[in-house]
């Protein structure tokens, strides 16, 4: 439901008043906090009112309106992945946490100036150039029943896979060539199916959708597949999104 079907959103929000909107408040208060930059809209249709955003080179600090109490409910992301989230009922809260973590603060400084903000330890290990160490760590000790370990161990002693940031999908592990979301597409997926495992990969702007590439009786010669249709240049993953790796000056 978007904030547009609700007409009681200003008595959750007095400062919105009849017709204001998340993004001219938390401006407000954004320079109230002493900084200055600028709060922009949401991007989702439908969040106009409801919902604003700050954006930097690789930060950036969502805001939605909760729409059954009142609530600041944000995200604050660096280079395409989640660092840190949190919410609170404090306008001004909310635009503190705005300012610091648009200024550069680490997590651990986010957190400590505002303290209903949370973040987990893998967000630290992308502040340490670790994510991809610790990506695997996760895996390797979860207990999620999406998780073949029998699959992830195969991957794991692979050192061109282990160089690259694993994720899941759906049962199936990926591999990506950076640690941001949007992830990278050009490496091959494997899927645990009836006992065996499927090798897929996705032709670019296919219409057909995945590619089958052979299907193995165990985890070992599935990660062997994986890495013998590796593309060329395949490197350590590095910080950063899909869309950064296609810029001229990438790695």
């Amino acid at each position: 439901m978007t904030s547009g079907s609700v007409p009681h959103l200003a008595g959750l929000y007095p400062e919105l008043g009849r017709d204001g909107t998340l993004r001219s408040v938390l401006q407000e208060a954004v320079h109230r906090a002493g900084y200055r930059f600028d709060v922009l809209p949401e991007r989702a249709p439908g969040w106009e009112r409801s919902g604003a955003r700050a954006d930097s080179a690789d930060r950036t600090t969502s805001t939605h309106l909760g729409i059954q109490e009142r609530c600041f409910v944000m995200s604050f992301r660096e280079r395409g992945v989640e660092m840190a989230k949190g919410a609170t009922t404090s306008l001004d809260e909310a635009a503190l946490a705005t300012g610091v973590w648009q200024s550069g603060a680490a997590v651990g400084e986010l957190r400590s100036a505002c303290r209903f903000v949370r973040h987990g330890p893998l967000a630290e290990a992308h502040e340490r150039g670790a994510a991809v160490e610790t990506m695997w760590m996760i895996y390797r000790r979860t207990a999620a029943p999406y998780v073949d370990h029998d699959l992830i161990e195969a991957a794991y002693a692979q050192p061109r896979l282990r160089a690259l940031f694993p994720f899941h999908s759906h049962r199936s592990l990926n591999f990506s060539r950076c640690t941001g979301y949007p992830y990278t597409h050009d490496v091959p997926v494997v899927t645990p199916v009836d006992g065996g495992y499927r090798v897929t990969g996705w032709r670019t702007g296919s219409p057909g959708g995945p590619v089958a590439m052979g299907e193995t009786d165990n985890p070992r010669d599935a990660v062997a597949l994986v890495v013998a249709r590796l593309p060329p240049g395949c490197g350590p993953a590095v910080p950063g999104t899909a869309d950064d790796l296609d810029k001229p000056d990438s790695p």
